[in-house]
């Protein structure tokens, strides 16, 4: 939960991928920003795999890195995924992990979809597929994302310039999904309220995960628990206004 900012694209020229980093190495000195290099990545091991370049910017404390990364093609890259690519061993531990998660979820989602309606915000999740085989690393390697829910609006702002700004000089077929819409309107007035409404709904939905948690007098079901927590967030539903 919180908002977020994805990009995914291409550089127009691979060979633009030194006068990328040392522009935004400057740039991220000037604001203050730690960064780091693709080279100092892979010496302290935060990257594993192999074949990439480019940069890592730290904007804020409460900030996701913004990742500016490429492989020889001059393809923006998620390092993480990349690196499930050819390390089998974590790829295959992600496989079971993604597999438990999809199989609680499932079992979440015929829970919120036999409970009694209410008013409010409720806890609803998707269906998902079994555990996802190669081609779902391959796609999840094209697609950065930054999460700046927690840093406020002026490092929103920030990250989106930023963005902007390599859109405009270095890659202009980047595409940027931001969850505010901030990134395509400019409204800062309403960046502020979609920031603060995601916050107050995670603050409630807190609450009402503790409320429920505290309420039964010996174990729930699964089931149990998250009608409990949709019957806490039905009585919240006023304090979202």
């Amino acid at each position: 939960m919180g908002i977020s900012i994805a990009y995914s694209g291409k550089l127009r020229d691979p060979a633009l991928v030194p006068e990328l980093v040392g522009d935004l190495a400057t740039k991220a000195e000037s604001a203050g920003w730690l960064n780091k290099t693709m080279k100092e990545l892979v010496a302290e091991k935060r990257v594993t795999c192999s074949g990439l370049e480019g940069i890592t910017l730290y904007p804020h404390r409460e900030c996701e890195p913004l990742h500016f990364h490429f492989d020889e093609e001059g393809t923006f890259i998620n390092h993480y995924y990349h690196a499930l690519l050819s390390n089998t061993e974590m790829a295959d531990m992600m496989r079971q992990a993604l597999a438990e998660s999809a199989a609680l979820t499932r079992n979440l989602a015929r829970s919120s979809q036999s409970a009694p309606g209410g008013g409010g915000p409720r806890i609803t999740v998707p269906a998902l597929p079994e555990a996802p085989g190669v081609e779902f690393f391959k796609q999840g390697s094209r697609y950065n994302w930054t999460k700046t829910q927690f840093a406020g609006p002026k490092v929103h702002v920030a990250v989106c310039a930023i963005l902007r700004y390599v859109k405009e000089r270095y890659a202009p077929d980047l595409e940027v999904k931001d969850d505010s819409g901030y990134f395509a309107s400019g409204d800062y007035e309403k960046l502020e309220a979609e920031l603060a409404y995601v916050e107050r709904l995670a603050s409630i939905t807190t609450d009402a995960i503790q409320a429920a948690a505290s309420s039964g007098k010996g174990p729930m079901t699964l089931d149990a628990f998250v009608n409990r927590i949709n019957e806490e967030l039905a009585e919240a539903k006023n304090k979202l206004h």
